[in-house]
């Protein structure tokens, strides 16, 4: 019998293992951030004092070219030169992921953590051991006699495309799949190469759809409630009816028959 608690897509902590980073740490990157481009302006003031403009001018430009790239690797990696020298990684508390181009936002509202990637888990790493498929005689369970099977899923792409979801199947942009965890595969073309070349795997077990994330480079959503889960890779996770799926900038909806 299923019960509801079955059907509930599970809650992950994107920070869990991670560690705060301390004090000193923090202070340690700032000022390693900080310091060099504060000592270019120095030098900017005492060039223009002296009437030397040009050399002035260049050491400003110096200064605001070197806080963009810091700011620019923040967005990008979550580490900066200072967070690399104090080995730390900054990251959005709610995904666990780098602040990308609501860097300046999440600064100002405090969304952002400081990890110790020394004592804890880097949050861009996996949370979990990977998920090892069942070997391949083991993988299907056979209802009990006189069950029945619940109607194959739909998956439709946003390109149009609709499959039945009778076995396993891996979607990407050159997807592949192991011997010890055979599986149909589409071959998805996505210009925007957001797709990775094995992105996520969708199984159906007779009750429910699951899904698990295959190590993408921009990650697998669910939608829930109109906000994007990030799922951890290699993380089963079950779907609801009717559910939403973001692979990178695609997007894949899986309908189970009542």
């Amino acid at each position: 019998m299923t019960t509801p608690d079955q059907t509930r897509t599970a809650e992950v902590d994107p920070l869990v293992l991670t560690a705060p980073a301390a004090a000193g740490q923090r202070v340690g990157a700032f000022a390693v951030d900080v310091l060099p481009p504060l000592a270019l302006l120095a030098i900017a003031a005492v060039m223009f004092a002296i009437g030397q403009a040009a050399l002035g001018w260049i050491a400003a430009l110096l200064a605001v070219a070197a806080v963009a790239a810091a700011l620019a690797m923040l967005a990008r990696t979550g580490r900066s030169p200072g967070g690399i020298a104090a080995g730390t990684r900054t990251v959005d508390r709610l995904t666990g992921a780098a602040p990308g181009t609501s860097l300046l936002a999440a600064l100002f509202t405090g969304r952002l953590r400081q990890c110790d990637l020394r004592r804890g888990r880097d949050p861009f790493a996996p949370a979990l051991a990977p998920f090892v498929f069942p070997e391949p005689e083991a993988a299907p369970v056979t209802p009990a006699r006189g069950g029945m099977r619940g109607v194959a899923p739909v998956v439709q792409l946003d390109s149009g495309q609709r499959f039945s979801l009778d076995s396993a199947l891996v979607l990407g942009r050159n997807p592949s799949a192991p011997r010890d965890a055979p599986s149909a595969v589409y071959q998805w073309a996505d210009l925007s190469r957001t797709l990775s070349k094995s992105h996520a795997r969708l199984e159906w077990d007779g009750q429910l759809v699951w899904v698990t994330d295959l190590a993408s480079t921009n990650g697998t959503a669910l939608r829930t409630g109109g906000a994007a889960q990030p799922l951890l890779p290699y993380q089963r996770t079950p779907l609801p009816p009717d559910a939403v799926l973001e692979l990178g900038d695609r997007v894949v909806t899986v309908k189970v028959a009542a």
